[in-house]
């Protein structure tokens, strides 16, 4: 981004004359200091691109944080299916059991509320 302004035809060397005087000196420190126009502009382009990175991130943020909630909303939707064929597997499996063994299943639902019946008097 600097430009370096050397104007020595010697590229940093010592005058023709070989004295190495004082202006040999501020020759041997490098490229010139930028003026302050040239900070101003360089300043005005940074906070261009910080703005624009700002707006990057906003909206890369925006649609991850979309995909997410559409994740999200769909989890309930599908945890709930999923627990209503549980649900419903169980049921079945129960009725299929009381009419493979009626009398065991009569004895477990009398000792099951017995046994509710008692730690509730409590």
């Amino acid at each position: 981004m600097n430009k370096s302004k050397n104007t020595s035809s010697g590229g940093g060397r010592a005058s023709a004359s070989g004295a190495g005087g004082a202006g040999d000196k501020a020759e041997d420190q490098g490229p010139e200091a930028p003026d302050r126009a040239e900070i101003e502009a360089q300043i005005a382009r940074l906070r261009e691109d910080m703005t624009e990175l700002a707006q990057m991130l906003k909206a890369a943020g925006s649609a991850r944080w979309e995909e997410a909630r559409g994740q999200a909303e769909a989890m309930p939707e599908e945890a709930l299916a999923e627990l209503r064929h549980q649900l419903h597997r169980l049921e079945e499996d129960a009725r299929t059991r009381v009419k493979a063994q009626p009398l065991q299943s009569l004895g477990l639902a009398a000792l099951a509320g017995f046994l509710l019946g008692l730690f509730l008097r409590r």
